[in-house]
């Protein structure tokens, strides 16, 4: 639903979603943009969910937690959930901004990553020229097709994304930053979610953004086993279980566990389960006898 709302005098274009939104992971409540008059305000008040502005022009100040901010174009600034905010734009040279408002599941984890919180409410974009093309896909959208919510939910994932890669990590507080056991946690994550595919060790840490020898070296300390051999033991695992469904052959387990080569992946299934895979399934599918 997309209205032209008079604000001060200044038409605003805002974008409601509907009630029902089936995003619970991260749900986009509404979001628009206006150019407002000299002084317009909002505040000292609330929100009950997250919301974000990201100035286009002119200036203007916002407070929250006692502190003032002087914002310009190219600065956005965070607004938490029951934290009283005022803001207003400048007398002379109001400022033009865009919004979105949202709350959700994972708010909280991708606004960690884009180093933001109440303590730290503002961001600057150096190079806003994908900050303001998304805005714009998304502001000027219209609800005129089924997947248009699915649309609308990827365009905020994508807000995100430049949010993220653009974050000042300096002022990410200790308790945020990455731990060994977060690293160790995402190897586990990775083969959880790539096992089928054709992943290394290498793909592995280029992908947490880790030379391969510290993370082999700290998830071995973690773990008390090598990346290598919890890949293949992992594989080994759900091989295991899809040797039951007897309409699959080994070829079929082979590929759909990430190995294009049958005999490499029977040795394999071996040395981890102990028994051939044509072995395992016969003793594992066959049933229970009873003895009379």
């Amino acid at each position: 639903m997309q209205d032209e709302m008079n604000y001060t005098g200044v038409n605003a274009l805002i974008t409601y979603m509907f009630k029902n939104n089936p995003f619970q992971d991260l749900q986009l409540l509404h979001y628009g943009t206006e150019p407002c008059t000299p002084g317009h305000h909002f505040g000292p008040a609330m929100r009950d969910h997250y919301k974000i502005h990201y100035i286009l022009d002119g200036k203007g100040t916002f407070e929250v937690g006692g502190k003032t901010y002087e914002l310009h174009k190219g600065q956005g600034f965070l607004i938490v959930p029951n934290s009283v905010v005022h803001y207003k734009a400048d007398l002379e040279d109001p400022w033009e901004y865009s919004w979105v408002a949202f709350q959700g599941n994972v708010s909280h984890s991708l606004l960690q990553q884009a180093c933001l919180s109440e303590q730290h409410p503002i961001f600057e974009l150096e190079n806003d020229d994908e900050m303001r093309s998304c805005l714009h896909r998304m502001i000027r959208s219209r609800n005129t097709h089924k997947g248009w919510e699915i649309s609308m939910t990827g365009w905020l994932y994508q807000f995100f994304s430049i949010l993220i890669d653009h974050a000042n990590e300096d002022i990410l507080p200790p308790e945020q930053e990455f731990s060994k056991e977060t690293y160790v946690t995402q190897v586990m994550d990775f083969v959880e979610m790539n096992y089928a595919n054709p992943i290394t060790v290498q793909s592995i840490a280029s992908h947490i953004g880790l030379q391969r020898s510290y993370l082999c070296s700290l998830f071995k300390d973690r773990m008390g086993t090598s990346i290598q051999s919890y890949l293949v033991n992992y594989r080994m695992r759900k091989a295991a279980e899809l040797t039951l469904d007897t309409g699959l052959t080994i070829g079929d387990i082979s590929r759909s566990v990430g190995y294009s080569d049958q005999l490499l992946f029977s040795k394999m299934f071996k040395k981890v389960m102990g028994e051939a895979p044509t072995h395992y399934r016969k003793h594992k599918a066959a049933p229970s006898r009873l003895s009379s």
